[in-house]
C-alpha cells in the first residue's frame, strides 16, 4: 500500500521537476513595438516622442531581462527543490 504512495509521489515530484526546468528555460517574449509613423499624429514635436519612446523601449527591455534573470534563477531553485523530494520520496519506496 505505502509503495504505491511513495512511487506516486515520486513521479508527481520529478514531474514538477521537469516542469519547472522547462519554464526556467523559456523567457518572456520581447514587447514589439509599432513605428510612431503607424500611429495617428498628437501634439507635440516628433524628436521628443521619439526620445521618449525610445527611453521607454530601453527600460521596459531592461525590466523585461531582469525579470527573465530572477524567474530563472526561481524556477531552477524549485526544479532542484523537486528533484530533491522526487530522490527522497524514491529513497522512501525502498526504505518501507
Amino acid at each position: 500500500m505505502f509503495g504505491i504512495t511513495w512511487i506516486t509521489l515520486t513521479a508527481v515530484f520529478f514531474y514538477f521537476s521537469f516542469v519547472y526546468w522547462r519554464y526556467s528555460t523559456s523567457p518572456m517574449r520581447s514587447f514589439i513595438f509599432r513605428n510612431i509613423e503607424e500611429t495617428q499624429p498628437v501634439e507635440g514635436s516628433e524628436s521628443e516622442l521619439s526620445q521618449l519612446s525610445d527611453e521607454f523601449r530601453r527600460d521596459l527591455e531592461g525590466f523585461l531581462d531582469s525579470i527573465n534573470k530572477t524567474n530563472k534563477v526561481r524556477y531552477r531553485v524549485a526544479a532542484a527543490g523537486f528533484l530533491i523530494a522526487g530522490i527522497n520520496a524514491l529513497a522512501n519506496l525502498f526504505l518501507f
